[in-house]
C-alpha cells in the first residue's frame, strides 16, 4: 500500500505505490527545510475494500482475492514556503482462495524529508507486506535507495501460499 523501491505486495499495492510515489515526487519538489514547523493539515481516509490480488494470484497459481481495510492518515505540513507530507498507515489486509484465508498487515509510517544539503529523502517506516520490515531511504531525485532494511519479508509469500492452497 506504500511506495517502495520494488513492491511486492498485491496488485492493488503496487497502483498505490505508483502513485503514491508520483505524488510524493511532485511533492518533493516543493518542499523546504522548515516545512514542519508549520501546524499540519489532516486528511484521514478509511479503507475498506476488495480486489483481485494478481500479485497472489500468480504466486500462489490460485485466484486470490484480497480485502483491506483500515486507516490512512495524511499530515501536510506547509509554513507558506512549501510543502512536506507524512503519512501513517493502519491496515489489515485478508487474502481468500476459496474456502481458505490468510492475514497481513501493512504499518508504518512515509516520511518525506529535506536533508540541510536540500536532498530530497523519501523514508518508509514499518511492515510492507511481502517486502520488509524496517526503515528503506530513498533519494527522490536519483530514485536510488541510501538506506536498505535488513529484515526481508519476501519468504512470507511461500507462507501465504501455502495456507491459500491448503
Amino acid at each position: 500500500m506504500r511506495p517502495a523501491a520494488e513492491s511486492k505486495g498485491g496488485e492493488m499495492s503496487r497502483k498505490t505505490v505508483t502513485a503514491s510515489l508520483v505524488a510524493l515526487l511532485a511533492l518533493g519538489a516543493l518542499l523546504a527545510p522548515g516545512a514542519f514547523a508549520a501546524k499540519p493539515t489532516l486528511n484521514v481516509i478509511e479503507v475498506d475494500e476488495s480486489f483481485p490480488d494478481e500479485f497472489l494470484s500468480e504466486a500462489c497459481e490460485v485466484d486470490v482475492t484480497t480485502h483491506v481495510e483500515g486507516r490512512i492518515i495524511e499530515r501536510v505540513f506547509d509554513d507558506g514556503t512549501g510543502a512536506a507530507e507524512l503519512r501513517t498507515l493502519n491496515l489489515g489486509l485478508t487474502a481468500t482462495a476459496g474456502d481458505n484465508t490468510y492475514r497481513f498487515r501493512d504499518v508504518g509510517a512515509d516520511l518525506v524529508r529535506i536533508e540541510p544539503d536540500g536532498t530530497a529523502i523519501l523514508m518508509l517506516i514499518g511492515q510492507l507486506p511481502f517486502d520488509f520490515t524496517g526503515l528503506l531511504k530513498i533519494d527522490l531525485e536519483t530514485g536510488e535507495a541510501i538506506l536498505e532494511p535488513q529484515h526481508t519479508t519476501g519468504e512470507n509469500v511461500e507462507k501465504a501460499c501455502a495456507v491459500l492452497t491448503a
